[in-house]
């Protein structure tokens, strides 16, 4: 199988050192999203990743999420989304396990770090044109983190 990824667009993070860096790779559906993801992880050399994920509850009216019937789609592509990247992790060889926290957001993050109030704002800065039903992949500081709307 041929997986054909675009070259990632890189955007500075608002922290004040300058060091780190966002990369957005925007993959044409989830499956490629969750294979670039993947190949992220394996790249980085880690034989054992925890990932962390944010589970949509509710959230204003946005662009991406206007109704329960919105979020509880973001909802169950999120949980697939964990699984598949599970799935793809395991048979790659690392060792991955997982933690689901709610969020009143109108995003859903999957991370290899824990999410926390700067990784959701640079999450939300690196997809702010994103659209429903969309899902980027981003590295930011270091940390290969996808993004679902």
């Amino acid at each position: 199988m041929l997986s054909v990824l675009a070259q990632p667009h890189v955007f500075p993070s608002t922290s004040d050192n300058g060091k780190h860096r966002l990369e957005l790779n925007e993959p044409g559906n989830l499956e490629d999203a969750v294979a670039s993801f993947t190949n992220m992880i394996v790249g980085s050399g880690h034989a054992v990743v925890r990932l962390y994920c944010s589970v949509p509850t509710w959230s204003s009216a946005t662009d991406t999420c206007l109704d329960l019937h919105d979020l509880h789609e973001l909802k169950s592509k999120a949980l697939l989304c964990v699984h598949d990247s599970l799935q793809s992790l395991r048979s790659s060889g690392v060792s991955a396990s997982y933690s689901l926290a709610p969020l009143s957001s109108s995003l859903s993050v999957v991370s290899q770090r824990p999410i926390s109030l700067e990784l959701l704002k640079k999450a939300q800065i690196s997809s702010g044109q994103l659209k429903r039903g969309k899902t980027v992949v981003v590295n930011i500081d270091g940390a290969p983190c996808l993004v679902l709307a």
